[in-house]
């Protein structure tokens, strides 16, 4: 089983350590809501090493890629980043990703356990291509530094990112730093090699950030609308269906696998379910694959729920049809027996006003 290069320093710190394709990572030190509060206050720290890592490289990468994925690659600018998908030829989810060009090669942060799916299954498209997939997952260590304050801990670090847009990235001092705001905040993926995993975590630590875990991970993302793969969506729906349409899809690139099951999609007809915000009514938190109805009719189920402390109620994505997708929508939730009232809400629940300015 693969460990991340801080797991002494997490079981120093209390962390109550959870299962995540394959790697123990921290759920929480103790308080996940404060953990939660503290990446919309100031700064979180996350160890994000089980995320999947890979390396693309050779003369014929952008080219290649070009052709295989929903979204531009030709026209990245080394500095330059892109959110990303790779689809089966029916238009359905192998991956998703964030992908970034550099001088001399692409790197690729994917969901945890799906680095080695992705490669496997682009391999069998390199056939006369100078093209080469290589994964690091496991020896680079992962970061993620999210909040308000999260340019500021990078600056005292002596690691500053300043001037980057969403998706943008650069090495500073061998650490290879990408600007995400995956949680509605602004925010900081991070690879660096193993043997300075510990002296970024004290680095950060002692600018502010507090160390948080997969829950607050979980909640911020939810917050934000933040869709990930694994857990709202998988390889039986379409980036269509996940609402990626103006994040993950550029429809003037050309050909690509699945292309043209998606061009149907937007220019022909439209999909029948389709993730969207949830907010419940009361305390109860709904499980995973929870029905959905309208008016005593199915029409869906949730992909995940949690009790949200920046909204200071119970949020929920959910895969439902698209006739009860409206916002404002009355819909009600089974749990146990039980019926939870609820409603289509608008997404993102939250997103920090200053990334507009910062934009």
């Amino acid at each position: 089983m693969p460990t991340t290069p801080l797991l002494a320093l997490h079981e120093a710190l209390g962390a109550r350590l959870e299962e995540h394709s394959g790697w123990g990572m921290p759920a929480d030190y103790g308080d996940p809501a404060g953990e939660h509060r503290a990446g919309r206050e100031g700064a979180v720290l996350m160890d994000l090493s089980h995320r999947g890592k890979l390396r693309l490289s050779g003369s014929d990468a952008a080219k290649f890629l070009q052709g295989m994925l929903s979204n531009r690659v030709e026209e990245l600018s080394p500095g330059e980043g892109v959110y990303n998908t790779f689809l089966t030829r029916r238009g359905k989810f192998v991956a998703d990703m964030h992908l970034y060009r550099r001088e001399n090669d692409f790197a690729a942060d994917l969901p945890p356990g799906l680095a080695s799916v992705f490669a496997e299954a682009i391999d069998m498209y390199i056939i006369m291509d100078q093209v080469e997939v290589e994964e690091v997952t496991e020896s680079l260590c992962g970061l993620g530094l999210f909040g308000p304050a999260s340019a500021r801990c990078l600056k005292e670090a002596g690691l500053g990112a300043e001037g980057l847009a969403e998706h943008g990235h650069r090495d500073v001092e061998g650490v290879h730093i990408a600007r995400e705001l995956w949680t509605g905040e602004d925010g900081y993926l991070l690879w660096a090699p193993p043997e300075r995993a510990e002296a970024l975590w004290t680095d950060f630590s002692n600018g502010g950030a507090r160390p948080a875990g997969t829950t607050a991970f979980g909640t911020m993302t939810l917050e934000a609308g933040t869709r990930l793969f694994g857990v709202d969506m998988d390889s039986n729906i379409n980036p269509m269906q996940a609402g990626l349409e103006t994040t993950a899809i550029d429809f003037e690139k050309g050909c690509y696998i699945g292309q043209e099951v998606i061009a149907k999609i937007k220019y022909l007809g439209q999909v029948n379910r389709g993730l969207a915000g949830i907010r419940l009514e009361g305390n109860l938190v709904p499980s995973r694959g929870a029905q959905v109805e309208m008016n005593g009719e199915e029409v869906g189920t949730l992909t995940r729920a949690a009790y949200c402390p920046t909204l200071e109620h119970v949020a929920a994505l959910g895969l439902i049809h698209r006739k009860a997708m409206e916002p404002g929508t009355a819909l009600s939730v089974r749990e146990g027996g039980k019926e939870i009232s609820a409603e289509v809400a608008p997404l993102p629940f939250f997103r920090n006003p200053a990334l507009e300015i910062q934009a």
